[in-house]
């Protein structure tokens, strides 16, 4: 990622499979301030480790075929 370039959040998280209430749920991250983060806003360190080790996680996890 080129220096400056904020990390796509909201394509992360549709990546991961998870919607905007569970990211909030797991990282403890009020689901109105994951908006924000989500169109532009610069989490803070704490928000921006929370929010790649739960994607991550997610995407690690085995899919489920229905």
């Amino acid at each position: 990622m080129a220096q400056n370039q904020l990390p796509p959040w909201k394509a992360l998280r549709d990546a991961a499979g998870l919607t905007q209430r569970e990211v909030a749920r797991r990282t403890n991250i009020n689901s109105g301030r994951l908006s924000v983060i989500e169109r532009g806003l610069i989490p803070t360190d704490e928000e921006a480790a929370r929010l790649r080790a739960v994607l991550m996680a997610a995407m690690n996890e085995p899919q489920v075929s229905a």
